[in-house]
């Protein structure tokens, strides 16, 4: 039915819609996931036909079936997978009205995180090319790949227009992956974003989710996390005056990717406390899987992008520290260095480490935490060690202390074991180290972290940030 007249095929198209529209939410996996039937191959197959009213349906019904978890793995790396997402990518690339509907598309399958990077490292094989050559093009080398058709559509779009802002949303998306945000940080696109926050009218406090604006600075956020210092002095310039005065979501990405930045501590508004804060704050909601009211949902933001946010925020405090007068004050570290923020990197430390199996030698971590987020962990202790292990003055015996530095150290001894990186291993050892060393001697924050580790592991209410 979709392959004959015109007003037949529409009403065909059309019908399929209503079968998983709002209404009918409950056919949309039956329909692709239980392989019973072959809809994907008729709908990529009429994204290339010349009637826009059966285009427009076919999008909207592709939309609606990507939205299941089970459909995006098999809408992208299973069965038709690659004529979908080309088919895709040739509406786009010919600008059509329906162009915002197949990148919203695209958007919706890059959620499913296995896939992100086939989606953002798409790049077909010219017709022109032999059957019996099967290199893949590189996609920056590909006029027709994904990453290249998004350039040209960011740099040639009406900006304000559904097709411009959706492109941004999807960029967003895919940059997530460090592949993915490496490609597009080699195009023109970050310099568009920029002019995206630097064009805005309106106050960071007032864009709204999905906004251009809120789509572009969460684009420029996982650059700055992969391409750090890199970035140009025009993203910081666009980008730091938002740290200074958002105190909202724009605020905190903002906060975020000056940290990746690596700005000097000096820099941060209010000594640091409000950035200490907020991306701890993040790091646990984030861990406990739950978003803030009015601000972010819980899965917005990644559990190692926060606590790489964290790490280089200790890490800058750290220098300041070592740069001041007084350098036994430690009162940039300890702006960070939160009990609270402490006792969850400890949580996720054992977390990650209870998730770990070896299977014949092979390693390998389960469940929901990222062993990333163990090494930026790891690294945000060994640059706020000075605060933790400070002595009272005047210095005593405590054996809440030597508890504390022995369960702490065991615990890093336990996740060089598993640390997947040899420098993640040698800077997880040599803190346990560090750690015995002053078993026995009283170190006050040290052991109000453990205190409240301790009291989270048995407790099955969160004890953070509440």
């Amino acid at each position: 039915m979709l392959q004959g007249e015109p007003d037949e095929a529409t009403a065909a198209a059309q019908k399929l819609y209503e079968l998983c529209d709002v209404a009918h939410k409950d056919n949309r996996e039956p329909m692709v996931a239980s392989g019973k039937y072959d809809v994907l191959n008729p709908l990529s197959e009429c994204l290339l036909h010349d009637n826009p009213e059966k285009l427009h349906f076919v999008c909207l019904v592709l939309n609606n079936l990507s939205i299941p978890y089970d459909n995006k793995r098999v809408m992208v790396l299973e069965r038709v997978a690659k004529k979908l997402i080309q088919n895709l990518c040739k509406v786009i690339q010919q600008g059509k009205k329906q162009t915002y509907l197949c990148i919203i598309c695209l958007t919706n399958l890059s959620y499913y995180e296995p896939g992100i990077k086939a989606i953002g490292q798409f790049s077909p094989k010219p017709k022109t090319q032999s059957r019996w050559k099967r290199s893949k093009i590189p996609p920056l080398e590909n006029p027709n790949s994904l990453m290249r058709i998004m350039q040209e559509l960011t740099a040639h779009a009406t900006r304000g227009t559904a097709d411009f802002r959706w492109a941004f949303g999807l960029l967003a998306q895919l940059s997530k992956n460090a592949d993915n945000a490496i490609l597009i940080s080699l195009t023109a696109i970050p310099q568009v974003a920029i002019n995206n926050i630097r064009l805005s009218k309106s106050k960071p406090s007032e864009w709204k989710t999905n906004s251009l604006e809120d789509f572009s600075l969460f684009l420029l956020m996982y650059l700055a996390e992969v391409s750090g210092a890199s970035l140009t002095d025009k993203a910081l310039d666009v980008v730091e005056p938002i740290m200074q005065k958002d105190t909202g979501v724009q605020g905190l990405k903002a906060t975020m990717m000056c940290s990746f930045m690596e700005i000097p501590w000096e820099k941060y508004p209010n000594y640091g406390v409000v950035a200490g804060g907020i991306v701890s704050e993040l790091m646990s909601n984030t861990f406990e899987r739950k978003g803030k009211k009015n601000a972010y949902d819980g899965n917005v933001f990644q559990l190692r992008t926060a606590t790489r946010a964290y790490s280089l925020l200790a890490k800058a405090a750290g220098k300041a520290d070592a740069a001041a007068e007084n350098k036994k004050a430690l009162v940039n570290s300890k702006v960070v260095a939160l009990p609270t923020a402490i006792a969850l990197l400890f949580q996720m430390l054992s977390e990650i480490t209870g998730n770990y199996m070896d299977d014949d030698g092979e390693h390998s971590f389960t469940g929901f935490y990222d062993p990333k987020s163990g090494e930026f962990a790891v690294a945000s202790i060994s640059s706020l060690l000075p605060a933790l292990l400070q002595l009272p003055d005047p210095p005593r015996e405590s054996v809440s202390s030597e508890i504390a530095c022995s369960a702490v150290a065991q615990l890093f001894e336990d996740f060089a074991t598993v640390a997947t990186s040899v420098p993640a291993k040698a800077k997880a050892s040599e803190t346990a180290e560090k750690m015995k060393e002053h078993a026995g001697t009283a170190v006050p924050l040290l052991e109000a972290s453990y205190d409240l580790w301790q009291h989270a592991t048995a407790s099955t209410k969160s004890l953070f940030f509440k």
